[in-house]
């Protein structure tokens, strides 16, 4: 694998990293700029989330701050090079090593390079997924009562399992008031799904959507907030409940799928509800639940 060249390089390329990028890098005059809008509107129109239009932006950004020359002059050697940086220098983790490789591939394929086909993305490690326990959600969800929109918000992370992303994106529209369905658009995958709207959640919702009406307030939008606002929250109402733990919209999620299968709810069912593709992504669950582990392995095991 080659050096890197020069000990100055990478904050060379972390201070040109904060300001914007005006300096033509290929012989058609684009720009940085130029170059990484184009691609994002690439991805915009292949329909991909938000999070990942502004997370495969900064990742080609970067990389263009490092490589210093155009996208079609830059070889394996390059990348490689790129990948012992971000290790070595800038000690990333096997998951955010992966998703950079992933966007590069993107990056490049976009412009019709294979440059980057070869570059391998490492093997993810798998984790266990983190969850509360019921009592600590009933907690988290007292901590919120005092708030109509937040304890919605937690509501329906909490009963509905919905990524924070699909649930910034939800509209009122969305809701089917009549069958108590909320309608997912455009989750993961660029893929649409029907959930429940649990009682209490539908409760939480009127109580919500009244109060904003009486306030004059209006939009298409259920909730008109982004991720970073709900991570907040939930934060803020963790350490209200008492949570020692850092809580975050996600653990909300797991915590919804580790509960329905302690409950013994089919595990396609909880495939469905999460919008997984495969029910390989769902059985990671059958792992966390400790539980029900013992007590199958209570009626299975062998009578030496």
């Amino acid at each position: 694998m080659p050096s890197m060249a020069g000990a100055s390089r990478p904050t060379d390329v972390d201070r040109r990293a904060r300001g914007p990028r005006v300096r033509p890098i290929g012989p058609t005059g684009f720009s940085v700029t130029d170059l990484v809008e184009r691609f994002q509107r690439k991805l915009q129109a292949e329909e991909r989330s938000p999070c990942t239009v502004k997370q495969y932006g900064h990742i080609a950004r970067t990389f263009l701050a490092f490589a210093q020359k155009p996208l079609s002059e830059v070889t394996g050697t390059d990348l490689e090079a790129y990948r012992e940086y971000l290790v070595l220098q800038r000690h990333y983790a096997k998951n955010s090593l992966y998703t950079t490789i992933r966007g590069l591939a993107c990056l490049f394929r976009s412009y019709g390079l294979a440059t980057a086909d070869t570059l391998e993305p490492p093997r993810r490690p798998e984790r266990l997924p983190r969850y509360l326990t019921e009592e600590e959600v009933h907690r988290l969800l007292g901590a919120v009562a005092a708030s109509p929109r937040d304890s919605a918000i937690v509501h329906v992370l909490a009963f509905a399992g919905l990524r924070v992303g699909e649930l910034c994106r939800l509209k009122v529209e969305d809701i089917e008031f009549e069958r108590n369905i909320l309608h997912v658009r455009s989750g993961k995958g660029d893929k649409d799904r029907e959930v429940v709207l649990e009682d209490r959640s539908r409760a939480a919702i009127d109580r919500y959507l009244s109060e904003r009406a009486s306030g004059g307030a209006s939009s298409a939008r259920l909730f008109p907030v982004g991720p970073v606002t709900v991570e907040r929250l939930i934060r803020r109402a963790s350490a209200s409940a008492g949570i020692p733990r850092r809580v975050t919209p996600h653990m909300l999620r797991h915590t919804l799928a580790t509960t329905l299968l302690s409950h013994g709810c089919d595990i396609r069912y909880i495939q469905k509800l999460l919008g997984h593709a495969s029910v390989a992504t769902t059985q990671i669950y059958t792992h966390v639940d400790t539980q029900a582990l013992r007590d199958a392995y209570q009626r299975a095991k062998p009578q030496y």
